[in-house]
C-alpha cells in the first residue's frame, strides 16, 4: 500500500497517509496519529515508523490514515513544546477540513489531543498513557527529541475542557505506573466515564506492543463504526 506525503503548510509538518482504495468503508472518519515520544531501540518516532503505523492501521481500520510528528519529533523541524503541541493538531484538523477525524495519540500527544474535543468534526479521541512522557530533558535529547531550553514539558498548561462536548473518548493507560501522580486526568476519568484499558507493560513500550492497536480496533469497530460517534456529555 503506498503512503503519499502531504505537506501541511498552515502546520509547517509533513503527513503521511494511507488508504486502502480497492476496500475502503465508505462514511468512516479518517484517523489522525501520532505514535508520541518513544525509545529508538524498539521502534522509536521516526518518519518510517509513523508511516508503518499509518500503513497497518489503514489496513485493519479500512479507512484514511493520516500520521504526524509534531515540530521536535523525528524529521518534523522545530522543538516540542506543550504550546506548539495545541497548535499543531487544530492547525491540522483545520487543514483536512471537512474530514471527520479519530484521533490517536501517545503519551503527551494523545492528551494533548483532548484539546481537539470542542471541534465539531472529531468524532472520536484515543489517548494512550496520556500523560507528560516519563523522561527527563536529558534523556529526550539522548532519543532524538529537540527541546527549547527555555521551556519545559507541563501538562497543566494544555487547558482540557470537555463539558458539553459529545466526543468519545478511549483511554489505554500502562499498569505498572502509578496514575496517582495525575489528579488533573483521573478527575477526568471519573467525572466523563471514558472506556478504561489498562495493559501491564512500560509506558515506552506500549507504542511497540500489539495489545494497545488490538484494543483501539476493538473500540472503533464497536463504538464508531456501527454506531453514532457522539456520546452525551454527563449531566452536571
Amino acid at each position: 500500500m503506498p503512503v503519499d506525503r502531504v505537506w501541511c503548510e498552515s502546520a509547517d509538518l509533513c503527513l503521511y497517509i494511507a488508504n486502502v482504495k480497492e476496500s475502503a468503508t465508505l462514511d468512516r472518519p479518517s484517523i489522525l496519529v501520532s505514535p508520541g515520544i518513544t525509545e529508538t531501540d524498539i521502534g522509536g518516532s521516526t518518519d518510517r515508523v509513523l508511516q508503518e503505523v499509518v500503513e497497518r492501521l489503514s489496513f485493519f481500520c479500512r479507512t484514511e490514515v493520516i500520521g504526524f510528528n509534531p515540530h521536535g519529533i523525528g524529521e518534523s523541524s522545530g522543538t516540542l513544546s506543550t504550546e506548539g503541541l495545541g497548535n499543531d493538531l487544530f492547525a491540522i484538523a483545520e487543514f483536512l477540513k471537512p474530514r471527520s477525524l479519530v484521533m490517536i495519540g501517545f503519551g503527551l500527544i494523545g492528551y494533548a489531543m483532548l484539546t481537539c474535543a470542542p471541534l465539531p468534526l472529531i468524532a472520536g479521541i484515543v489517548t494512550v498513557d496520556p500523560l507528560v512522557d516519563p523522561h527527563d530533558r536529558d534523556e529526550l535529547t539522548s532519543m532524538g527529541v529537540r527541546l527549547d531550553p527555555d521551556r519545559t514539558l507541563v501538562v497543566t498548561d494544555i487547558p482540557i475542557d470537555l463539558d458539553g462536548h459529545r466526543t468519545r473518548w478511549l483511554v489505554i493507560v500502562p499498569g505498572d505506573q502509578r496514575r496517582s501522580d495525575d489528579v488533573g486526568l483521573v478527575q477526568r476519568i471519573e467525572r466523563y466515564r471514558p472506556e478504561v484499558h489498562r495493559i501491564f507493560a512500560t509506558p515506552s513500550r506500549l507504542g511497540s506492543d500489539p495489545r494497545p492497536y488490538a484494543l483501539i480496533l476493538g473500540w472503533l469497530e464497536r463504538e464508531l463504526w456501527t454506531n453514532a460517534a457522539t456520546i452525551e456529555a454527563p449531566r452536571k
